[in-house]
């Protein structure tokens, strides 16, 4: 009887050591975890996402950095809205609920290279209206570590066809083609740019000594720029112009008069009253110009006369008549020119010996 009871005895001890045990293990995984407050309040919200991103039950949830809860559950969502695919029930320290807002930003972060993921919330406003106990949220995706390494093999695969283009437009410049190429083989090219980079020297010692001679006063520019002469011989114009607008402005000379005196400004306005006076007249057609501009017999006269005129220009070109053959008909012309020869000779006579031409006689009575 006392063994059975020894037995017992031992048997409930090793009971109860296995049971503390197992709180203890349970309490040590619990705080290793990451789990505050165990014995406070908690509550529950439920945010909703396009994808889990790895997010599994018990992962730790984080306002502004801060554990406050895990993540109880995580299941697909019935709602047909793609961006509420996934729910995330988050079951979080009572006594940061009225920090969580409707305006709360949920994220899913990738902690690590392993691919663990973790629930951010940051703090929500004043605007903003206090999550009760299962009240719905909309999270958001931030890129894990999946994403970032995809996009990486992207860039890399990106780079790599650019390295291959810069290879095979690095050949081509090696083999002279294209304009890179032929600017970089073409020996003409550097010929033309060493040619015109001593023009341009020698523009430029050109443009030197031209400065040089305008400042030393060579040449008409240099005189121009240097010589007072010119500028004294403007400078007096000047004073003389000066002085002649003086004169004029005080009425002495003609032109002041001319610009001064109205008697001068009652006669012009008169002559040229009578100009127009005349002008109307000749318009009207009266007086001789008048009818020489308004009188078609006049200008009929004045045709036919032109028109003769020009006919017997054209019969003494043809030869007719008198004055026709005296210009065209070449008789006159050789009687004439054997005259004159002939008068020539008589005067070259008459020179050598006037005697012969003079005969005084004398008669008596």
């Amino acid at each position: 009887m006392v063994q059975r009871r020894s037995l017992a005895w031992t048997e409930l001890r090793v009971g109860i050591v296995v049971i503390v045990s197992f709180l203890l293990l349970a309490l040590a995984v619990f705080f290793i975890g990451g789990q505050t407050g165990f014995f406070g309040p908690k509550y529950s919200i439920v945010a909703y996402f396009q994808n889990a991103n790895n997010l599994r039950t018990g992962a730790e949830v984080h306002l502004e950095g801060v554990t406050i809860g895990n993540v109880n559950a995580v299941r697909i969502s019935k709602m047909a809205d793609p961006q509420k695919a996934v729910e995330a029930e988050l079951r979080l320290d009572q006594t940061y609920q009225n920090i969580i807002r409707t305006d709360s930003r949920v994220t899913i972060r990738t902690i690590g290279l392993l691919g663990d993921s973790a629930v951010d919330i940051t703090r929500g406003t004043e605007a903003g209206q206090v999550l009760e106990d299962g009240g719905p949220i909309q999270g958001s995706e931030e890129g894990d570590i999946r994403k970032i390494v995809q996009g990486t093999n992207d860039f890399v695969a990106n780079l790599q066809v650019l390295s291959d283009d810069v290879k095979k437009m690095a050949e081509r410049v090696e083999r002279g083609e294209g304009t890179l190429g032929k600017l970089l083989s073409d020996t003409s090219i550097y010929d033309n740019a060493n040619a015109t980079m001593d023009e341009a020297h020698a523009f430029v010692g050109e443009a030197h000594d031209f400065v040089r001679d305008l400042r030393s006063g060579n040449g008409t520019v240099g005189k121009l720029v240097s010589d007072d002469e010119l500028y004294n011989r403007v400078n007096h114009m000047m004073d003389r112009v000066d002085a002649l607008i003086d004169v004029v402005e005080h009425g002495h000379g003609t032109a002041a008069r001319f610009l001064n005196d109205p008697a001068i400004y009652d006669k012009t306005d008169r002559i040229l009253a009578r100009v127009e006076s005349v002008t109307d007249r000749i318009d009207r057609g009266e007086g001789t110009l008048g009818r020489l501009s308004k009188d078609e017999t006049i200008y009929n006269e004045f045709r036919d006369s032109v028109n003769k005129f020009s006919m017997l220009v054209s019969s003494i070109q043809n030869g007719e008549g008198t004055a026709g053959k005296f210009i065209k008909d070449p008789t006159l012309y050789n009687s004439l020119n054997q005259s004159s020869s002939e008068i020539q000779k008589l005067l070259y006579d008459f020179r050598q010996n006037p005697k012969k031409f003079l005969t005084i006689s004398f008669k008596l009575f």
